[in-house]
């Protein structure tokens, strides 16, 4: 985003009609007064029996008595056939002329009955309806100050930062750090090691309020937290007088679709609730230092509650949809460990009790003794007088016992609820028995280790009960579902977002993020069974194999073409996505390297004649460069060889990979960036998001370094981006080399935004062996936004188990069989929705004209929102993907949707009424055969 260029859909010379419009309200940057925008629509013989609800079918005052013969697409046509004026039509000559009908539609919502009507009726004050939770993303969430920080010590002109100041986003912090000092800012915003608050260093001391004496106060530590609320998610700095230039997304995050939602379908603050978090840290320290997820548990808990028991929805967007998955990993594993602690507890009450009942049996036997008696009349006695020891039972007997009395049915519950095979009970009892053959003295041990066992099983159910009763649908908007490679360039090099800093300044934050590690590139071959060594790939117990679906694919469209001679069934014409994926098996490096590091080293020859060279094409002899994958993202081995190549002080980059193994690899929850992302087990599933925007995909580093030349220290610098690489529409790859130094300063920054002593980049166009069709949404590249099809393939994945591994005599495991007998991509409605149009139409339709400019056409790389206008100016064209399954385990039917919007940028998904309006009139026709009772 660009922070200070206003919105050029709402700049000067706009027609009378734009500049009436509510939505060019403060320049574009605030939501207009309402969201609910209608035209004027005739009614003919296919609109007489829909739907149209009580707001906002209204009949059109206004009508001038046009007669139907003579109709236009035109309203307000008042000539009739025979060439007479329309008025002496009406009332004075009946029958001659029918009157048509206009009535006023909203403009977003298209004319499904079961939609409109759902609508209308959340519409309606007192409605129950499910919660809505909102996941925002990167940057997304107020952060307050909760510790004074006496910046005059390090430069006298600074404002200080005081309790409850808002520091992301302040604008006065802003124009500050732009044009006094950053480093107050920076350092306060930055993180310490281990993603600890900051320590900021003073460079000079402060005053003495007593004796005005300088003093140096030390070091000063800066805490920040997210703020609280709908509101601190919706816009990041309210009510500051330079916050309508913050156009470009900075400023309103959840606002416009926090007021869609009030608008639309009635949602106040009762069941609209925000999930604020500290942007900066990595999922598990916002656990460890915030409780993020903990809460997060209880307050989706509390809003199902207060609004009847339904179960809500989830909407993340971009980042928020990576933690929104560490969240469900969470609480898998938190289910896990309550279920072991009461199986522990109850386990310590039933030894506890079996200990006193033993204490007891024996003092009985003692206290007979003492009595005398004969043997062989009232007691035995051994030889030697004593009682004879009690019956000992075997491990297997107590485990048996145990899990039998204290959590009787969970074995029954759990194989009835994941399988239809009763043998299962008994292979698990064969498991417990081989407790009989082990030769220890520690029963309890034995015991334990069965329970954590036991614990999963169990724990796992509780975990999928949960996610029925309290997450109905999951909306993903603009999802990262294999990461991003921006955030290793931020990383690596620094990316200043459009805000005023140097790239320097940029990387210094971003460094200490550990939240930069949450969306790094994951390969797409962890998503097949066949995955190579060092990646987990995917987990065949739970689904098929993606590589698995191929053959019947292929077959079922050789049949086709064999009953129909002469003709090419070619069954991927309308899947481009899924035969990229599970044909050509693209990857993060498939058409070029994702990321590059080259380094030359000259002569001193060599060097002279280079910088004598006019052309950038002058090499030196000694080159070499290594290419580095999505496979050397997520282990933290990209950041580890360009820390060999480039000598930082303080190794940085070795630093960042400690931190990155330290949360993902060896963190409380198990890695997450080492396999993709498989479609949650939520009932309804609904993926939004733009594509065809100009996107990042790839960069090249460069280091020249000159043979036998003293350097002034032993520190290569900073590495810097000499080439990136561009996806644009229609997927077209473009390289751009760039030789100029990355900007130092907030002035050089702008200097050469504007173009002063900036040189031309240099663009050329690569031959793509496999070109993806689409680019990206600006930020996430295409290849990452569509594995979203992949999860359209669940239904068909699914596998019956038919049995469990060492259930076969030789003690492998059986194959399991697919649910579903369709082929994959039978499974799969397809419906597009032209550019302008309200009504969705079956089948994929033509290719969408894409409006949005190339990488360079208008100097404007740092936009990410302007250019595109949102609200109701833009009525992109859409296309629909839509599948259906039913859950082994419950028999209840789910459904998958992925909406991709033609030239939408990627924050624009939540600001967007037609994509807003898109994916609610899934939800809300999802609701309606869900909950009937509700209409």
């Amino acid at each position: 985003f660009d922070p200070v260029e206003p919105d050029p859909s709402c700049s000067q010379g706009r027609s009378g009609a734009e500049e009436n419009n509510d939505s060019c309200a403060n320049g574009g940057n605030e939501p207009p007064a309402s969201t609910i925008e209608v035209e004027k629509v005739l009614i003919d013989s296919r609109f007489l029996d829909a739907y149209g609800g009580e707001d906002p079918s209204i009949i059109d005052p206004e009508y001038d008595g046009a007669c139907a013969d003579e109709l236009t697409a035109e309203a307000g046509s008042s000539k009739l056939s025979d060439g007479g004026d329309a008025k002496d039509s009406v009332g004075g000559k009946p029958g001659q002329c029918a009157e048509p009908k206009y009535e006023y539609r909203d403009k977003h919502w298209g004319s499904d009955e079961k939609i409109l009507k759902m609508r209308d009726r959340l519409r309606s004050s007192g409605a129950k309806r499910p919660p809505v939770f909102l996941m925002p993303g990167l940057a997304a969430t107020r952060l307050v100050s909760w510790k004074h920080t006496n910046c005059k010590q390090i430069s006298n002109l600074l404002s200080d930062i005081k309790m409850q100041d808002y520091v992301w986003l302040n604008i006065n912090m802003l124009i500050q750090m732009a044009t006094i000092d950053p480093d107050c800012w920076i350092g306060c915003l930055s993180l310490g090691l281990n993603q600890t608050d900051q320590i900021l260093k003073a460079r000079r001391g402060g005053k003495d309020g007593k004796n005005n004496t300088t003093k140096s106060n030390g070091d000063m530590r800066c805490k920040l937290r997210p703020d609280e609320g709908l509101d601190a998610i919706s816009s990041l700095a309210p009510g500051s007088v330079t916050s309508e230039f913050l156009v470009g997304g900075t400023n309103t995050v959840y606002a416009w679709l926090t007021q869609w939602l009030a608008d639309n379908l009635g949602y106040d603050v009762t069941s609209l609730l925000g999930l604020p978090y500290d942007w900066r840290l990595s999922p598990d320290v916002m656990e460890e230092r915030d409780g993020f997820l903990t809460s997060t548990r209880y307050r989706i808990e509390a809003a199902v509650k207060s609004n009847g028991g339904i179960p809500g929805i989830m909407v993340a967007h971009s980042m928020g949809n990576a933690v929104f998955r560490y969240f469900l990993e969470w609480l898998r594993l938190e289910m896990r460990k309550e279920t072991l602690e009461e199986l522990m507890e109850g386990w310590e009450r039933r030894k506890k009790s079996q200990s006193q009942a033993k204490h007891k049996q024996q003092k009985d036997a003692s206290d007979s003794s003492n009595e005398g008696h004969r043997s062989g009349w009232v007691g035995e006695t051994s030889s030697t007088g004593t009682p004879p020891t009690p019956t000992e039972h075997s491990p297997q007997e107590r485990i048996t016992a145990f899990a039998s009395g204290l959590k009787s049915g969970i074995i029954d519950t759990f194989m009835k609820t994941y399988f239809e095979d009763n043998d299962h009970e008994s292979n698990i009892q064969e498991t417990y028995s081989q407790i009989k053959d082990e030769a220890t003295n520690d029963a309890d041990d034995l015991l334990r280790a069965q329970l954590v066992e036991l614990s999963k099983i169990e724990g796992d159910t509780k975990w999928l009960q949960w996610l029925h009763n309290h997450i109905w649908t999951y909306v993903g908007l603009s999802a990262p579902l294999i990461g991003a490679v921006n955030p290793l360039r931020a990383v690596l090099s620094g990316e200043n977002m459009g805000l005023p800093m140097s790239e320097d300044d940029a990387r210094k934050l971003e460094l200490s993020f550990g939240s930069t590690n949450n969306v790094v590139p994951i390969s797409t071959k962890a998503g097949f069974c066949d995955a190579p060594d060092g990646l987990a790939g995917a987990d065949r117990t739970k689904l098929a194999c993606l590589e698995e679906l191929i053959p019947e694919i292929e077959l079922a469209a050789k049949k086709q073409r064999g009953n129909k001679r002469g003709t090419k069934h070619d069954p991927w014409k309308d899947f481009p996505a899924l035969k990229h994926f599970l044909i050509d098996r693209v990857d993060w490096d498939t058409n070029f390297p994702m990321i590059q590091a080259a380094v030359e080293k000259c002569t001193p020859g060599e060097k002279e004649r280079k910088s004598k060279a006019e052309s950038t094409n002058h090499q030196c002899h000694n080159r070499s460069a290594v290419n580095f994958s999505a496979r050397d993202a997520p282990n933290g081995n990209i950041f580890e060889q360009f820390n060999k190549i480039w000598n930082e002080k303080d190794v940085p980059l070795q630093i960042k990979r400690d931190q990155l193994l330290k949360s993902y690899w060896h963190g409380p929850v198990g890695n997450i960036l080492n396999t993709t992302w498989d479609r949650p087990h939520i009932k309804h599933v609904v993926m939004s998001y733009g594509v065809d925007v100009p996107t990042e995909v790839g960069y090249q580093y460069f280091k020249s370094e000159t043979i036998g030349e003293v350097k002034e220290d032993e520190y290569d610098g900073t590495p810097r981006v000499r080439t990136v690489i561009w996806e644009e529409a229609e997927g077209k790859i473009v390289e751009e080399v760039d030789d100029d130094e990355a900007p130092k300063s907030l002035t050089d920054a702008i200097t050469k935004k504007i173009g002063w002593g900036k040189k031309k980049s240099a663009r050329r166009v690569i031959n793509a062996t496999k070109p993806l069709g689409h680019s990206g949404d600006g930020t996430i590249p295409y290849l990452s936004l569509s594995w979203a099809h992949t999860w359209l393939l669940h239904a068909t994945r699914a596998m019956r188990h038919s049995r469990i591994a060492g259930s076969e005599s030789d003690g492998t495991q059986r194959d399991g069989t697919r649910i579903s007998d369709k082929h994959a991509l039978n499974n799969i409605v397809i419906s597009h929705r032209p550019k302008g149009e309200n009504e969705w139409i079956v089948g994929a339709g033509a290719p969408e004209e894409t409006d949005v400019p190339n990488a360079k056409a208008d100097d404007d790389l740092g936009d990410t929102g302007t250019a595109h206008p949102h609200g109701t100016k833009y009525k992109p064209g859409m296309i629909r993907y839509q599948s259906k399954g039913r859950s082994r385990s419950t028999g209840n039917g789910y459904t998958t949707a992925v909406i991709e919007a033609i030239g939408v940028e990627h924050k624009e998904t939540t600001r967007n009424y037609d994509i807003l309006a898109a994916v609610f009139s899934d939800v809300l026709k999802n609701l309606h055969d869900d909950y009937p009772e509700l209409v």
